[in-house]
């Protein structure tokens, strides 16, 4: 009789069977729900720094054009690329632009550095200072505008363009 189960033995079993089939059901419950409650507290500025640590290739749209590459620089609302021809571009998180992961990468990203821009205003500020010819995606312009950047104000950007002219573009209608 050693060998024999009685019924009170199944019985047991199927209940332990049970009750652990819930707690793993309530756990993974659980689980789901913390990763849920986390996916919902993200900002782009999150998704920007995770895009630099992972390395993955992306492209950022604004307005019709797709602008590819792998995130070198995020901080506070700022989000540099790097295209597949060597260029650098500036792009500013926020509600005229969204993100779209093209290949995810194989291997680590970067980390972030502790030099470089601490937002999108002030890496305008630096181009600001080192005169640079640039090129500001604002859709609500339409063509992309190229020029100096000539001042950067608390609300505005003042570009130059080579054929003398001057555009005043809102700092919040700048995409990149």
């Amino acid at each position: 009789m050693d060998g024999d189960r009685s019924e009170f033995d199944e019985l047991g079993d199927e209940l332990r069977q049970a009750v652990g089939g819930e707690f793993r059901r309530t756990a993974e419950e659980d689980e789901f729900d913390a990763a849920k409650a986390h996916m919902r507290s993200r900002t782009l500025e999150h998704v920007g720094y995770e895009l630099l640590a992972r390395g993955d290739k992306v492209a950022v749209s604004v307005g019709g054009a797709a602008v590819p590459g792998v995130v070198v620089h995020a901080k506070g609302d700022l989000l540099a690329l790097e295209t597949p021809q060597g260029r650098r571009v500036d792009v500013r998180l926020g509600p005229l632009v969204a993100l779209h992961v093209v290949e995810r990468s194989a291997s680590g990203g970067r980390t972030r550095e502790q030099l470089g821009a601490e937002s999108f205003v002030a890496r305008l500020r630096e181009l600001e200072l080192e005169e640079a010819v640039v090129i500001v995606t604002a859709p609500t312009v339409g063509e992309p505008l190229a020029g100096i950047v000539g001042a950067v104000t608390a609300d505005h950007m003042l570009l130059r363009s080579d054929h003398g002219g001057v555009w005043y573009v809102p700092l919040g209608a700048i995409a990149g």
